[in-house]
């Protein structure tokens, strides 16, 4: 006999309870809350190893260009500085897309354990990088100021290019 009213569902009724949801929104929330605490640290990381990788290109050109300069063109001094777009272009010392400044320090002196005529041909090359625009960045190592990376390379040949 059917009397034309609905019934209602059984109490069994597939679904989620208001617990149940409540639940399942706070760990989503916790979840996302740890992700976005996660974020500025990874971005600072992304950022230092993007820097690195245009230290490296920089570095590589400098060194690359050292290495195949002959022995009497080397200079002897620390106030070489080169200049650098944020692409790792060489660019010159009025230009305005400087980003990293390169100084490099041919001043070190370097010798090998046993003393013999070889060692006039090995020389020490020290080569500061900063980030920054300005041409006449000092590189010192004060403590408001310490905000460049040093590498060092050596440079050895076998003769002078001049017999």
């Amino acid at each position: 006999m059917n009397t034309g009213m609905k019934s209602s569902p059984p109490a069994s009724a597939p679904g989620f309870s208001l617990v149940e949801v409540t639940l399942a929104v706070a760990i989503a929330a916790l979840a996302i809350i740890t992700f976005l605490g996660l974020l500025p640290q990874g971005l600072e990381i992304s950022r230092k190893t993007a820097q690195l990788t245009l230290y490296s290109n920089v570095l590589e050109q400098i060194v690359r260009d050292i290495d195949n300069a002959s022995w009497d063109t080397l200079p002897t001094g620390n106030n070489e500085r080169r200049f650098f777009d944020d692409q790792g272009v060489e660019v010159t010392s009025a230009s305005d897309r400087i980003s990293i400044v390169a100084q490099m320090d041919f001043s070190q002196t370097t010798s090998l354990s046993s003393a013999n005529d070889q060692q006039r041909f090995l020389k020490r090359v020290v080569v500061n990088l900063a980030t920054t625009p300005n041409a006449t960045y000092e590189f010192t190592p004060s403590a408001k100021n310490f905000s460049y990376s040093s590498f060092h390379h050596l440079v050895s040949k076998s003769r002078s290019a001049t017999p």
